[in-house]
């Protein structure tokens, strides 16, 4: 545990607090020592860490109190930071496998949690202790557990995956948009459902385009088909492909933009990087903002204050032996968001958070915000993901169909439904357990605790999204890039002189409707302006077919 209500310097005074696991009789075993599980909280009033998952490394055999892989009945234990005690909890006849590696995220405010994909190995739990250590079986779904009850359900990512899972990417969670918040998941590894082999790194997922999970959709029909997934694609300065990254979350003070911080990873070629991309929203921009010369993959980020960043562990190379675990001796690193600068200092700053310059030079705006890009380049992909966003901006070519479906989304213009994946951001739990607790009245804490004492040879360290901040209801603006039509009129102004255009209005406000261009469809483009009158009374939507250039 660190203490975060006091300034320190890792090199000099910081205190490390190590917590024993006490014996627990009432318990039929104690927790794992396990690594790439995740680390989370369930809910703002819930004192409560939960551990979910994981795999029992092989390269922990030695370590005082390892105990070998458990039954899947052991799949979530929880851990009270006011009494230290634990618990366990049996899901398995909802989840019937224990995954490591996949992709979480914690959403405090409705008492939920997500756990996208994973692989099950031979130290998943003792039903796969018979596997060879060489076979890596990716899963496929996406695991929803409720923490008001300690209930699972696992919904299919068939429309988001299909049969290629995916491992080691990260999730990030963003309150305030559409009626409950979105997750946003971002890189990783991937590979067919059937191949069984350990490919180590895999197909690494392109960095150029993000999958956006509505989180509204686990509350009403469209759970039963995987719930809402849409598909973006991203421009600016697009990083390598990777995975092991951590993600942490700054939104401008006038929320104009929402922006995602990631650092590190791990990419082909035993590529290690050192560096910070910023992923702004609504505009679904990159920017590069920090190089260094240490690379680093799993570690874990965490928000301390508005504008701070503890990272914690890490590797620099997949021979621990030799690399070492992490240059910092106390395995602590803290980085200002805003100047974007490293320290070994934490100082309790209470200064808001500001748009770094390197941001705002792209996506415009100053230190407050007041973004002036307020939609991806060329509009959004999907409808339903526009209005996630607040925007009209919309833009959707036939010659483009976005690859995710399954909940309801108009994708060219017609009903199509999208299929859900799961969210997350996968956690590595060697050298120690950590994550940032932050208490009431402003005491912040890392609590560390002995679950895994090594990342394994093969590289994979401890990683945990960020405990993100209680959720706050804001809105991100959206202009469109095009003239918008009258709603007294019936004509666009866009030229359609030889296509057909069909103009209508819906008083429930759920009309999409449904139109076919003529002529050559590789040459068409499906152009939609919709926008509501003052009187909220009824919407207006105007569908025009226009002839590419």
């Amino acid at each position: 545990m660190v203490d975060l209500s006091k300034p320190w310097d890792w090199k000099t005074n910081v205190s490390i607090k190590a917590l024993a696991k006490p014996g627990m009789p009432a318990l039929p075993t104690s927790p794992p020592v396990v690594s790439r599980g995740a680390l989370y909280y369930g809910s703002d009033n819930d004192p409560n860490i939960y551990l979910w998952g994981g795999t029992t490394s092989k390269a922990n055999t030695s370590f005082p109190g390892f105990i070998g892989p458990l039954p899947i009945t052991f799949t979530m234990w929880s851990f009270n930071t006011h009494s230290h005690a634990w618990d366990h909890y049996d899901l398995s006849d909802s989840v019937p496998y224990r995954a490591s590696s996949g992709a979480y995220a914690e959403v405090r405010d409705q008492h939920r949690s997500f756990y996208l994909n994973g692989q099950v190995d031979s130290g998943s739990s003792t039903q796969t202790m018979s596997l060879s250590l060489d076979t890596k079986i990716f899963q496929e779904g996406m695991i929803v557990i409720d923490h008001s009850n300690q209930t699972a359900k696992n919904i299919s990512t068939k429309g988001l995956v299909g049969d290629r899972p995916r491992t080691r990417g990260r999730m990030q969670y963003i309150a305030g948009l559409g009626s409950h918040g979105i997750l946003v998941l971002i890189g990783g590894n991937e590979k067919n459902v059937t191949d069984t082999k350990d490919q180590s790194l895999g197909d690494l997922v392109p960095m150029d385009k993000v999958h956006i999970f509505d989180v509204s959709s686990i509350y009403d029909d469209r759970i039963n088909a995987g719930g809402s997934w849409y598909e973006q694609s991203v421009t600016g300065d697009i990083p390598e492909r990777r995975v092991d990254f951590c993600l942490i979350l700054a939104r401008a003070i006038d929320t104009s933009s929402a922006n995602i911080y990631m650092y590190g990873g791990r990419g082909e070629n035993d590529a290690f990087f050192d560096d910070i991309h910023v992923l702004s929203m609504p505009s679904f921009t990159w920017t590069k903002v920090y190089q260094g010369n240490s690379g680093r993959y799993g570690q874990t980020c965490h928000r301390a204050g508005a504008r701070t960043m503890i990272s914690v562990g890490g590797a620099s190379g997949t021979n621990l032996s030799t690399s070492g675990c992490d240059w910092q001796n106390k395995g602590l690193n803290v980085l200002d968001l805003s100047s974007l600068n490293w320290s070994t200092k934490y100082t309790m700053t209470t200064e808001d958070y500001a748009m770094p310059t390197a941001v705002t030079a792209r996506i415009g705006g100053n230190a407050q915000g007041n973004a002036t890009m307020v939609a991806p380049d060329g509009g959004f992909d999907q409808v339903g993901l526009a209005q996630l966003f607040g925007s009209d901006s919309i833009k959707i070519s036939n010659t483009s169909q976005p690859a995710v479906t399954g909940g309801p989304v108009a994708a060219r213009v017609r009903r199509a439904i999208i299929a859900g994946s799961i969210v997350g951001g996968t956690v590595f739990l060697g050298l120690a357990l950590a994550i940032i607790w932050f208490l009431r009245h402003s005491l912040y804490h890392i609590w560390i605790g002995d679950l895994s004492q090594r990342i394994e040879m093969e590289g994979k360290g401890k990683c945990m999204s960020e405990l993100p901040d209680k959720g706050v209801s804001w809105e991100l603006p959206g202009n469109a890039p095009v003239e918008l039509w009258s709603p007294t009129s019936p004509v666009s102004p866009l030229d359609t002189a030889d296509f057909k255009h069909e103009t209508k209005s819906d008083r429930d406000l759920g009309w999409r409707g449904e139109t076919e261009c003529e002529g050559d469809a590789s040459k068409t483009e499906y152009v939609i302006d919709e926008r509501d009158t003052e009187s909220m009374k009824s919407r207006h939507t105007q569908v025009t077919c226009k002839e590419l250039d």
